[in-house]
């Protein structure tokens, strides 16, 4: 209710009480007034009075009452009044924010209306890039299959080619052969014909002797029969004259015994026993003929078995002389005959595979032409896909329905997570190195699920501030980058593979701005004569500086480099200025400049950590360069194009430089190594690794065959790179070797930790100079044959120009810029 209402509320409230007490109050109390006369009219009049007061007392503390009830009631009304008035501002306010929310509804609707054509175009773009897509996935499938089909067709082609090729060796290996066999069955069968010939002759003989042997045998059982004979004859005869004598014997006993005369008897006996004696001598003379034919029969046998003996042992071993020669005869025979076998089944083998290989060339012959414009109508096809998809992509990102993982995700991810989620250290098996590792995730599973950021453990970590680990957590921006680009499905943009490295598809950054002055001086680890010598560039923070060499006067500024710049070269022409540079551990990167302003040309190399050496091939066509990444990247210098890329280094590559040729280029490694490589192809040719320290700079001699490096073990050496072996090592240095540079002449002129610069003989290791005055070490050195000068850059910030026929110094200079800020070149393109 509003507050002007009140007053008039009260007074009414007053009106209405009033008429209760006020005609007692204006009764007049004068005796006059109430007609009577004398003291009992006035005692009437008192007492009347008096109960009219207290009447009055009594409607007074009534109306007291109904006044108390009345501010009781104005109070609750009061309190009404208020809380309606709250009510009813609310009530305004809820109008006011209806109203509002109606016109934002309003807007929203009109933006809506006024977007739609854009959605719809978007839509129709999503469609066609869709339609594309398919087009291009069934075109890849088609090539796939016939790809497929062409490769099942090639190898069995190859295999029937190699059966064939098989089968037609093996035919030229027995028909080499044939001659040879046909030789040998030739010779093993005369040789068996004479074995056979020894064997029959030998089996003759053992007939022969055999014979000998059964005749003999048959001779000597006649003379045992003889001898048989004899000794039975002589036996009887012995018995009998034994029977004689012992009658005679008998006889002469009974005659002595008897008395009785038997003489005669006896004579008879003695003459007939005495008749017998010559008998017995003979047959015994007998009996020693027979048993000495017999013995020598019995000898003759034996000889003549032993000859037989002889004979048959002969014979076994002609028989065994002629198995040997009888089983090579055999086997040359079947030999032969299993090779004609063999040469028919080769034959037809060759001849079956002869038809294969035709037929399958034939079909090859049809198809391969249908690959190929398959494979032209894809790579349209592909192009179209792509460019379809960057419409569609281009068209929903200013809608809110696409983010960027190249431009937008990629950076957050490289600059705060890869350092501990990488291919070498996945903290927690999560490798964020590139979109497939990130969509792989880790061992708590998966890091990202489209289209649902809330269950995207990648986002859950990032917000609760739980990573990056030690680390200051994400913005809100960049936290509602990686929210919005889930929420959108997480794609990767169109024509970026999978597998594509997150520093490869990530875009170049804009470097930041050099200060305006430096407070103190940096090192100066960079500098580098134009061709003219008119001018000399020197390292700086985030910029290369440009001076003029004969007061040091500062020309230019040229920015858009990384944090530090390691080494400087200008082209032959002296139209562009090469600059290796890096942020260590974020980046490193070789980048051309125009010396005419400093505009960037073009970026040649973008590595993950600093490039420290640079050098431009002899033609001016190409350049190395090699950095902390332990890679050496030759490049081309018109566009960039990637030449050949050499991976042998074990340690960071400090220094690079061609052979005067162009052919070769020579390496220094932090790995203790210097190492030849072939340029063209990047097959290594020799490695030097003598110095058993870190090698900081290495080049070739005029020869383009010798070699001369430096590093932390405080020598040159001079290589051979023929037989890989050290020619000489040339020693007095009193720290390390920085930077070497070959001048005419084949004089080594070096940089050394030592606040000196020294100039040597290649060929003796004489030394020629020492240029000193240096407060610091001497990080680095060039020079310029036209105008004769040297320049060197220290640590404290001071360069020094040399004259390099005397040795004198000719100008100095702190390489501080003091030019003002908008004289600073920031080189972009």
């Amino acid at each position: 209710m509003p507050r002007a209402r009140l007053p008039l509320l009260i007074s009414t409230v007053v009106l209405i009480v009033s008429p209760i007490w006020l005609p007692a109050i204006a009764d007049d109390p004068s005796p006059a007034a109430v007609g009577l006369g004398g003291a009992e009219q006035i005692r009437l009049l008192i007492e009347q009075k008096s109960a009219e007061k207290q009447n009055a007392e009594k409607e007074i503390v009534l109306g007291q009452g109904a006044v108390a009830s009345a501010v009781q009631r104005v109070r609750e009304l009061k309190k009404q009044l208020d809380e309606a008035e709250l009510r009813v501002n609310a009530e305004s306010e809820r109008v006011t924010s209806l109203q509002e929310s109606s016109k934002a509804i309003d807007q929203m609707l009109a933006e809506l209306r006024l977007s739609l054509p854009q959605h719809e175009a978007a839509d129709q773009l999503v469609l066609v890039a869709a339609k594309v897509s398919a087009r291009m996935d069934k075109m890849k499938a088609a090539e796939a299959q016939l790809q497929n089909q062409l490769a099942v067709l090639r190898k069995s082609s190859v295999e029937w080619r190699s059966k064939a090729s098989d089968a037609e060796q093996k035919i030229a290996a027995i028909m080499t052969q044939r001659p040879e066999l046909e030789k040998k069955i030739t010779e093993s069968k005369t040789a068996l014909d004479a074995a056979d010939v020894t064997v029959s002759t030998a089996l003759q003989a053992v007939a022969a002797a055999q014979a000998n042997v059964d005749a003999m045998n048959n001779t000597l059982a006649a003379q045992d029969e003889q001898v048989k004979t004899t000794t039975a004859s002589i036996e009887s005869l012995a018995r009998s004259v034994a029977s004689l004598e012992n009658s005679l014997n008998t006889l002469r006993e009974a005659s002595k015994l008897t008395g009785t005369d038997a003489s005669a008897a006896i004579q008879g006996l003695e003459k007939a026993i005495a008749s017998f004696a010559p008998l017995k001598t003979n047959t015994a003379a007998l009996l020693a003929e027979v048993t000495a034919r017999r013995d020598d029969v019995a000898a003759k046998t034996a000889v003549a078995k032993t000859e037989l003996e002889t004979k048959i042992a002969e014979h076994k071993t002609a028989v065994a002389a002629a198995e040997p020669l009888r089983a090579a005869w055999t086997a040359a025979v079947d030999a032969l005959a299993a090779g004609v076998t063999q040469e028919a089944e080769l034959k037809i083998v060759k001849a079956e595979s002869d038809r294969w290989q035709a037929m399958l060339n034939a079909q090859l012959t049809g198809l391969e032409p249908s690959l190929q414009k398959l494979q032209a109508e894809s790579q349209i096809v592909a192009s179209e896909s792509l460019v379809a998809s960057r419409q569609a992509e281009a068209a929903l990102e200013p809608l809110g329905r696409f983010v960027s993982f190249s431009r937008d995700v990629a950076p957050i991810l490289a600059q705060r997570c890869v350092a501990c989620h990488n291919t070498r250290s996945p903290g927690g098996r999560l490798n964020l190195d590139s979109f497939a590792a990130l969509l792989k995730g880790g061992e708590s599973g998966a890091a990202v699920t489209a289209h649902n950021s809330a269950e995207s453990l990648l986002l859950t970590m990032v917000e609760d501030g739980s990573m990056p680990k030690d680390a200051d957590p994400l913005s809100d921006a960049e936290i509602a980058v990686v929210k919005h680009w889930i929420e959108v499905g997480a794609p990767l943009d169109a024509g970026i593979a999978l597998t594509a490295d997150l520093f490869d598809v990530m875009p170049e950054q804009t470097q930041p701005l050099p200060p305006t002055e430096y407070r103190v001086a940096i090192p100066v680890t960079a500098v580098a004569f134009s061709p003219d010598g008119s001018q000399i560039a020197s390292s700086g923070y985030h910029e290369v500086l440009v001076w003029n060499t004969a007061d040091g006067a500062l020309v230019r500024r040229i920015s858009n480099v990384a944090e530090r710049i390691y080494d400087l070269e200008y082209s032959a022409d002296g139209t562009t200025l090469a600059v290796a540079a890096g942020t260590p551990g974020q980046l490193g990167e070789l980048k051309l400049f125009s010396a005419a302003d400093g505009q960037l040309v073009r970026t040649l190399v973008r590595a993950r950590d600093v490039v420290f050496a640079l050098s431009f091939s002899p033609d001016g066509k190409l350049l190395a360069c090699g950095g902390a990444d332990r890679s050496i990247n030759v490049v081309s210098v018109a566009d960039g194009a990637e030449v050949v890329r050499i991976e042998d280094h074990a340690d960071w590559v400090m220094d690079i430089n061609w052979s005067p040729n162009g052919q070769r280029l020579v390496s220094s490694s932090r790995d203790k190594t210097c190492k030849i490589f072939e340029a063209a192809t990047g097959n290594p040719v020799i490695t030097f690794s003598g110095h058993g320290e870190p090698v900081y700079s290495a080049a070739f001699l005029a020869d383009g065959t010798t070699v001369v490096s430096g590093g932390s073990d405080r020598r040159l050496r001079v290589w051979n790179s023929a037989d890989g072996k050290e020619v000489r090592a040339i020693a007095g240095f009193g720290g390390d070797v920085f930077r070497i540079q070959i001048l005419p002449d084949d004089v080594i002129l070096s940089a050394s930790g030592d606040r000196a610069l020294y100039e040597h003989k290649a060929a003796d290791g004489t030394q020629l100079r020492k240029m000193e005055g240096h407060s610091d070490w001497v990080y680095t050195l060039c020079f310029n044959p036209g105008r004769k000068l040297i320049a060197s850059g220290c640590y404290d910030g001071e360069i020094r120009i040399w004259n390099s026929e005397d040795g004198s110094m000719t100008t100095s200079f702190i390489a501080i810029p003091k030019l003002p800020a908008d004289q600073s070149v920031a080189a972009q393109k």
